[in-house]
Parts: C-alpha cells; sequence; structure tokens
C-alpha cells in the first residue's frame, strides 16, 4: 500500500467514528432497565441485614444493679466487628483474648467536659506463658480516647460511659 493510500483509509475510518454514535446511552435506554433478581435479592438482603442490627442494637441488654457499671466498646480489628460491653466494676470479663478488669470509674472534673473516666487492667491471654502481664493497666478518658490510648494489635477499647457512679 502507497502512502498516499494509508492517509486516506485512516481518513475514512476516522471520518466514519466521527458520525457514528460513541456514546451508548443512545442505543440504550439505561433508565428504564429493570434489575436483575440477583439484585433484587441483594437488596432485600441488605435491608433484612440492617434490620435486624437495628433491632439488635434496641434490644440490647442493660445491666440492671445498684453497682456500678463501665461501659466499653469493643473492636476486633481482624474481622472489624464491634462490641458493646457492661462490665460491673471489680467484675472481670472476657472479649476475644483479652481479660478486662475495672478497677474505678469517676465523673471528670473538667467544668468543661461532661465525661467519666475510669481505670483499666487488661491482661492479653493469648501468651501462654504464666506470667500474665498487662497490655494496659492505667486510667482512660471517655471524652478523649486518644490521651491514654489502649494499644494493642488485635483490639481496640474505648470507653463509653459509667452508670450509677
Amino acid at each position: 500500500m502507497r502512502p498516499g493510500n494509508l492517509n486516506s483509509t485512516i481518513l475514512l475510518i476516522l471520518i466514519s467514528l466521527y458520525f457514528q454514535p460513541l456514546n451508548a446511552e443512545t442505543q440504550v435506554d439505561l433508565q428504564n432497565i429493570q434489575p436483575t433478581f440477583e439484585e433484587e435479592l441483594e437488596t432485600i438482603d441488605d435491608r433484612k441485614t440492617e434490620q435486624q442490627n437495628f433491632i439488635k442494637l434496641k434490644k440490647r441488654k442493660k445491666i440492671q444493679t445498684n453497682e456500678t457499671i463501665v461501659s466499653l466498646r469493643a473492636l476486633d480489628k481482624i474481622t472489624a466487628k464491634t462490641l458493646d460491653i457492661d462490665i460491673i466494676l471489680g467484675k472481670k470479663k472476657k472479649f476475644g483474648y483479652l481479660e478486662i478488669l475495672p478497677k474505678n470509674c469517676k465523673r471528670s472534673l473538667d467544668v468543661n467536659d461532661s465525661g467519666v473516666v475510669a481505670y483499666l487492667q487488661v491482661k492479653d491471654l493469648s501468651d501462654k506463658s504464666d506470667e500474665k502481664v498487662f497490655v494496659f493497666n492505667g486510667w482512660t478518658f471517655s471524652s478523649s480516647p486518644t490521651l491514654r490510648p489502649f494499644d494493642h494489635p488485635v483490639y481496640d477499647l474505648w470507653l463509653t460511659g459509667c452508670e450509677n457512679i
């Protein structure tokens, strides 16, 4: 093929592409396409799980007692699941491989802050040695959890409140 014929062939191809509609919306009306059966099932399943999660949150049982209760939110970083934990002061509770023992809970004395502070001792039970060392032993604050953070590679804990203090 000679260079002149090649140029004219490329020109003809470009002209034919220019005059053909490139936009698929002009050929298919995307607004009126009905969802497939699988998409409808996924939407229905998503709505059901959202409703079930909402109902579980509403029905979350509170401990009815006159003792002080420490409320924590726990996160498993591997599964990305959170759990609200209520622990009676002085009693141990497990979350995953953690053993949590709240020792004290008080209201914050700061005028601008309406939060609470709690003294927690947390052990990691995944270590098989006999010497269980606290992975956290100190005060934590509900208003600013980063002030004294609980640092663990798998779990996070946040103080959310205290009742009956």
